[in-house]
């Protein structure tokens, strides 16, 4: 993607639009956008609010002329569209694809596409309902606008018409053709990275540059870490040790350490941390080692590994083994659009299978998931309500792994066409080991498992 307004994206049909990678996450690429404001001078995200992560979230870059669709269960890039040529310069094979600047409009006409820069192609496919015509190629789709299609005259003499010569948007996308690729675009499994440089041979000298997929809660201490290339990690609480963590998933990308008893109060007993409450031993240090130094970490108390690119947070705890500093938790985010921490962390996809319960897992429905767990834990406590927008309890920095004011993305969030400022509160609520953090919306925001 071109990283000077009005320079020219490289279009890689089936693969990327410049950096814009398809299978990379949404918080990659949200990530890369914000870094180049000067570039992408308008981001939206919309989202559905009452299904964040049922339906596809949508990022509108609309000074760019670009829309980009990501999955909302594992918020990976399915779609890239180009919604307007000229706020969007192409290269293909070194060739631009259209025309920009004083006195052009619109995008590549038919004939240039078709005759110069892509060939011959099957016959595509006339949507009824928006007066389209749809012209595919591997990867790569064009919409051409059709008032009267005949089924009786061969599609290259009508979007030959001075009407219907211009393209008015194109799709990238993985699959053979878009009548193909569509129906399924959403749900198929992902070959691509989420972060496009990590590759096979990398992973598998270094499980440190691997990529995390998804965790596995086995119990109340054994949690499986999955990935992409390599062997999954096994994290024990109460046993594994900050050099576990580093040499399978590498320096974390900051540690973290805050003293902060407010919610020490709902302690029910030693081991069992009623709303994430801070440790009683933990470190009076109050600070973020953004350099990411691990090593400076070891032996000086309590804190957090933050693991913003893998979704979750590890907890270390110096006054529960008597030797060194061991995990005694993790805190897996869920990166949910309209949360308070939405694009501090990549999403993690979870899924309890303790034995004696039905499965649980990162995309449902707290409200099936709490009949799951008092089935197994009984009714448990009464939620916590917490206040992300005011004073409370550090915002919970002790359960999220550190939020400061003013580290707050500026995004401007869109749900149902309306534009969100307000997070509003959330529901803790706390079983045997785990703290679920819930949305208004009974969506999964956190999970903390200790």
């Amino acid at each position: 993607m071109a990283t000077a307004p009005g320079a020219p994206a490289i279009c890689n049909p089936g693969k990327s639009l410049g950096f814009i990678a398809l299978g990379s996450s949404l918080h990659h690429i949200l990530g890369r956008l914000r870094t180049l404001n000067k570039v992408f001078t308008s981001i939206s995200t919309i989202y559905e609010p009452g299904s964040p992560l049922g339906a596809p979230v949508i990022i509108l870059l609309s000074n760019n002329g670009i829309r980009l669709r990501f999955d909302g269960a594992d918020q990976r890039l399915r779609l890239i569209e180009i919604l307007d040529f000229q706020l969007c310069p192409l290269l293909y094979n070194s060739r631009d694809m259209v025309k920009t600047g004083p006195g052009c409009s619109g995008g590549p006409t038919f004939k240039s596409i078709y005759n110069k820069i892509f060939g011959p192609t099957y016959p595509g496919e006339y949507i009824a309902s928006s007066s389209l015509y749809v012209l595919s190629y591997p990867g790569v789709a064009f919409s051409f606008p059709v008032k009267n299609w005949r089924d009786d005259i061969p599609f290259d003499q009508q979007l030959s018409a001075p009407d219907a010569s211009s393209a008015v948007s194109m799709a990238i996308f993985n699959g053979s053709s878009w009548a193909e690729a569509r129906d399924d675009l959403f749900t198929r499994p992902v070959a691509a990275p989420r972060i496009p440089h990590i590759n096979g041979p990398n992973a598998r000298q270094s499980p440190a540059n691997d990529e995390v997929e998804s965790i596995k809660i086995h119990d109340s201490t054994l949690i499986e870490v999955l990935r992409r290339h390599n062997p999954s990690f096994w994290i024990t609480l109460g046993s594994t040790t900050p050099q576990d963590l580093i040499m399978e998933l590498g320096p974390p990308d900051v540690i973290y350490r805050k003293s902060d008893h407010r919610l020490s109060i709902h302690r029910a007993g030693d081991g069992d941390e009623a709303a994430g409450a801070s440790d009683p031993h933990s470190s009076s240090d109050d600070d973020h080692d953004a350099s990411g130094s691990a090593g400076a970490a070891l032996g000086q108390g309590d804190c957090f590994y933050n693991y913003f690119s893998l979704g979750f947070d590890v907890f270390l705890s110096a006054s529960k083994s008597a030797s060194h500093p061991v995990a005694t938790k993790i805190i897996i985010h869920g990166n949910v659009p309209g949360s308070y921490l939405f694009q501090r962390y990549r999403r993690c996809r979870w899924v309890i299978q303790w034995p004696g319960m039905e499965e649980i897992h990162s995309e449902m429905e707290f409200g099936e998931a709490l009949e799951r767990l008092r089935k197994r834990f009984g009714g448990g406590q009464k939620p916590m309500p917490l206040s992300r927008g005011n004073d409370s309890p550090s915002s919970s920095c002790e359960l999220l792994g550190g939020w400061e004011e003013g580290d707050m993305p500026v995004l401007k969030q869109i749900a149902g066409g309306v534009e969100m400022r307000d997070f509003g509160n959330t529901e803790l609520y706390g079983f045997p080991g785990f703290i679920f953090e819930v949305l208004k919306n009974k969506s999964i925001s956190c999970l903390t498992v200790f």
